[in-house]
């Protein structure tokens, strides 16, 4: 291989170091995502032996009481979804347990008044 005048063999082999570096670097990273997309874990044993609910039986959606305004739902856990609704004013945060139709307990999200008027 023939330098050119004036270029210093440092320089040649930091640039021939980082070639081989970014050729080194791209093969690993290729190879850690054929590694991730061939390793699927196998569902659990839990999830395969929890009874399904039939969709007739499920509500299509949550008996709210009257007046009471659905802001946003989002969800907890697989069959419990948070529901933030208004009624008359007060804002609220109720669970919906989706596979028996039952609305909890949630909290209000009014904040606690000291009877100080600002």
């Amino acid at each position: 291989m023939e330098q050119t005048p004036g270029t210093p063999k440092a320089l040649m082999a930091a640039v021939i170091g980082m070639g081989i570096l970014i050729v080194v670097g791209t093969l690993g990273l290729v190879g850690v995502i054929i590694h991730r997309m061939g390793a699927h874990t196998p569902p659990t044993s839990a999830a395969l032996s929890a009874p399904a609910v039939p969709l007739q039986d499920a509500p299509a959606h949550p008996v709210l009481p009257a007046g009471t305004h659905l802001i946003s739902m989002a969800r907890v856990r697989d069959d419990l979804l948070a529901l933030h609704v208004s009624t008359n004013g007060e804002e609220r945060i109720l669970l919906w347990q989706v596979s028996t139709g039952r609305i909890l307990p949630g909290l209000d999200t009014a904040a606690p008044s000291d009877g100080a008027t600002p």
